[in-house]
């Protein structure tokens, strides 16, 4: 009992550092951006409405990404699938991508309507920022 009681203590010591971490930003990105673009609340409201429109488009082609990406990983460790088999699910994982990046661009390219001139300088200056942060996946 005693060795259980001193791994716990461990443990709970290794994490502290962790917990004074900060956390994420509290505000939603969507709003962090719209403050940072200064978004009109007319171009606020236009935005919501594109997204609302794209919603569903989205929504799907994200779901067929991820079920192509499914489908490629269990036949890739499957030995017994025949290359042919492999390099169609490759074909069908990799277009069902690259609909999700058109269809994320239509949405940017909207929104994008929406702005100002100097808003679309501020806002790929921030989508470059974030590319060379590195921080989560380029939406395209």
């Amino acid at each position: 009992m005693n060795t259980l009681f001193r791994s716990t203590l461990m443990l709970a010591l290794m994490a502290l550092p962790l917990s004074a971490q900060p956390g994420p930003d509290p505000g939603h990105r969507a709003q962090r951006i719209g403050r940072n673009l200064q978004l009109t609340e007319a171009q606020k409201i236009s935005i919501q409405s594109i997204r609302a429109k794209h919603r569903t488009e989205l929504v799907q082609r994200r779901d067929a990404v991820q079920h192509a990406r499914i489908d490629l990983r269990s036949a890739l460790q499957d030995p017994g699938t025949p290359e042919p088999r492999l390099r169609a699910l490759y074909d069908r994982a990799a277009a069902a991508r690259f609909d999700l990046i058109l269809a994320r661009r239509s949405v940017r390219l909207d929104v994008e309507s929406v702005l100002t001139p100097e808003q679309r300088a501020k806002a790929a200056e921030m989508r470059d920022h974030e590319r060379r942060r590195g921080a989560g996946t380029w939406r395209g």
